[in-house]
């Protein structure tokens, strides 16, 4: 095989490789069964105002953690059913915080909101914002502040804190939960 056929036939491998990795990469963040993302988003913040609108029963509990959280809580929110519809996490480390709400629909986690507030001790502190939208634990979207993104390592996080939380209600473990 001369030297132009093998860097044709290497060349090919490199491209068809990306091609492979560019397609992996928009299969974790756009749905592969066919949801309308709009439809099912503008149902995801219909479900978010009805529950930030109404009557519900609050929980809260502290926890620490040395290295991991200072001041941290977790609130539950719970339906005239009992059933935890949000949860709101909270805590701080050194200069920065943190409030992550966590919504549920018929116990299936379908929205993240997120703010990290911090900064140097000497120096303007800066202020981000995280969303998950979320249908049948897959990501539709993820936003970082206002711009759509790829959803990120952040958005899988949410997805796997969301349900270990719902756990933590019974054990009140919230530290083992947060910390790992």
């Amino acid at each position: 095989m001369t030297l132009f056929i093998r860097a044709q036939i290497i060349l090919l491998a490199i491209v068809g490789m990306t091609w492979v990795k560019t397609l992996a990469s928009q299969r974790s963040t756009v749905p592969t069964s066919g949801i309308d993302t709009t439809a099912a988003i503008n149902v995801i913040r219909a479900e978010y105002k009805n529950i930030n609108t109404a009557k519900l029963i609050t929980e809260g509990f502290k926890y620490e953690a040395e290295g991991c959280v200072e001041g941290g809580q977790v609130k539950y929110f719970l339906n005239q059913k009992k059933e935890i519809v949000k949860i709101v996490e909270s805590g701080s480390i050194g200069d920065g915080s943190w409030n992550r709400e966590f919504y549920f629909q018929s116990g299936k986690f379908i929205f993240c909101y997120e703010t990290l507030i911090g900064g140097p001790a000497i120096g303007p502190e800066t202020k981000t914002e995280h969303r998950t939208y979320v249908k049948d634990d897959q990501v539709l979207r993820y936003m970082d502040d206002k711009n759509i993104v790829p959803a990120e390592a952040t958005a899988a996080d949410a997805l796997k804190i969301s349900y270990k939380l719902l756990k933590a209600y019974t054990t009140k473990k919230f530290a083992e939960v947060l910390c790992q």
